[in-house]
């Protein structure tokens, strides 16, 4: 259960527990004055970059760190690397999003707090107060989530995509649940590719084929490493979770609540993986079509595609009706904003949508056809502003079987469509998506059976669902017109349970 709100203060201090961390691959020198050395995607690859110093407070999309900051250090066990580490991603990360995000704006305003040690936790969260990290044992030591750019940056996309699509915040739907979580993936392999370094290291690992398995698609080795120590089969064998990976769609509600890593679930985390997957292979077919030399793409070309894909990523949500299979609203907005950037790339995305079955086939020519319609065209301009501006259905939904006395508000999934957009289900079929309030009663089904649901006492004693998940992602309110209703609490990462 989430505690009252910690001090803005950091818990790590300079005599406390020393970071785990491979050893770096190659030995690092001093930085440089005017520069720090940092992990460049995360400590279980051993990989150590020096950058310039970073302005956590610079506008727009500033941070606010506890102080005082430290001063730098090469040390990589310690926590002033830590603190630089987390600085530096996430200054590179918000620098990278923030010409997308149009109040350059936090959802909680133009600041956002950042407390790199909230206790003993193998878990990360966005709670729309602060951007909290934990410690916890991992084979070798101690890791700290703050310390892997990988995990700040998947945070910090939280962060991005609430200030994008607030509406998503207490959507009480699966699909778009799991969005955010891919987002956050999204943004940590996006963010990473700002740097010329790990361009070229990749590239060169992947002999400019880019997906395949690297450091760019394994997501938070250390975190990874730690969790499967505990549970060895929640997180992939050798990271938090990868882009690149075979799982399709399939309608959520079909899906077991939770299941080993190497299985699809409707669990948020897990489910997410559909839409990173396809999303990487996207990536890399931008690549090889803008690349000069298909074969031999450049770390420049990569940069550029890596801006691409931000800007088609983000006019897909924010054209996206949040509907129930949120997934394909996202796709085929994606498809048709790709269109404006290079023509081929519809036909890239189009591929990837439909092999994972985010897309149905049917939905793929619809969207080819709408392209050549110039009056399809017209009405998406200023149709992410009408998205905005159009607030979700609330329905009450029985209670009983979860322990409670009253009907409990949700917001549901309840956009009008503009197009249907219908996901895949087995050869030229489509999946027929769910009801707004059906999908709505899967997900707060999940919520209460997986213990993510904080009562906040209103549960009838000896009935409520107990145990589970300590950080609660829920809690029940009464709300000013007097009826329970559902809040969000934070996105977590999700996983251990200890």
């Amino acid at each position: 259960m989430k505690a009252s709100k910690p001090s803005a203060k950091s818990k790590l201090q300079p005599s406390g527990p020393r970071v785990s961390g491979a050893a770096p691959k190659s030995p690092v020198g001093r930085a440089a004055a005017g520069t720090v050395n940092v992990w460049e995607d995360d400590p279980g690859t051993g990989v150590i970059t020096s950058t310039p110093i970073p302005d956590v407070a610079k506008q727009p999309l500033a941070y606010r760190f506890p102080d005082p900051a430290p001063a730098p250090s090469d040390d990589s066990t310690s926590p002033a690397f830590l603190y630089w580490t987390a600085a530096a991603a996430l200054r590179r990360g918000a620098d990278f999003w923030a010409p997308k995000v149009p109040t350059g704006q936090w959802q909680l305003g133009p600041v956002l707090p950042v407390l790199l040690d909230e206790g003993v936790d193998l878990n990360a969260y966005y709670d729309r107060q602060a951007l909290n990290f934990f410690h916890g044992p991992s084979p070798n030591g101690t890791a700290y989530s703050g310390a892997s750019p990988d995990v700040v940056c998947h945070e910090m996309g939280h962060a991005i995509l609430d200030s994008l699509k607030p509406q998503l915040w207490d959507a009480a739907n699966q699909e778009s649940s799991a969005f955010h979580e891919s987002f956050g993936d999204m943004s940590a392999i996006l963010s990473a590719l700002q740097q010329q370094s790990l361009r070229t290291a990749v590239l060169a690992d992947t002999a400019g084929h880019l997906y395949r398995s690297s450091r760019l698609s394994r997501l938070a080795e250390e975190l990874g490493a730690a969790i499967r120590a505990q549970q060895p089969d929640a997180v992939d064998p050798d990271c938090l979770r990868n882009a690149v990976n075979s799982f399709t769609y399939a309608d959520p509600s079909t899906l077991p609540s939770s299941a080993p890593a190497s299985q699809l679930s409707s669990e948020v985390h897990s489910f997410s993986r559909v839409f990173t997957g396809a999303f990487f292979e996207c990536l890399a077919g931008m690549l090889a079509n803008h690349a000069a030399d298909s074969a031999k793409p450049t770390a420049n070309e990569l940069l550029d595609v890596s801006l691409q894909m931000r800007d088609i990523l983000v006019a897909g949500v924010r054209n996206a009706a949040v509907v129930s299979n949120f997934f394909a609203e996202v796709a085929a907005a994606m498809v048709q904003a790709s269109s404006s950037t290079n023509p081929a790339y519809p036909a890239i995305f189009n591929g990837a949508f439909v092999r994972r079955a985010i897309l149905s086939l049917q939905t793929a020519a619809n969207i080819r056809q709408l392209q050549a319609s110039a009056a399809a065209s017209a009405s998406v301009a200023g149709l992410a502003d009408t998205l905005a501006a159009a607030p979700l259905d609330r329905v009450a939904l029985p209670t009983a079987h979860y322990g409670l006395s009253e009907p409990l508000l949700v917001q549901t999934p309840s956009h009008p469509r503009r197009v249907a957009t219908m996901a895949g289900s087995g050869p030229a079929r489509q999946a027929e998506p769910l009801s707004a309030v059906s999908a709505a009663s899967h997900f707060v089904d999940s919520l209460f059976a997986n213990g993510h649901v904080d009562y906040n006492k209103f549960g009838i004693e000896g009935m409520a669902l107990t145990g589970g998940r300590k950080v609660k992602t829920h809690r029940i309110v009464r709300g000013k017109d007097g009826a329970l209703s559902l809040s969000r609490l934070l996105f977590d990462c999700g996983f251990c349970r200890c």
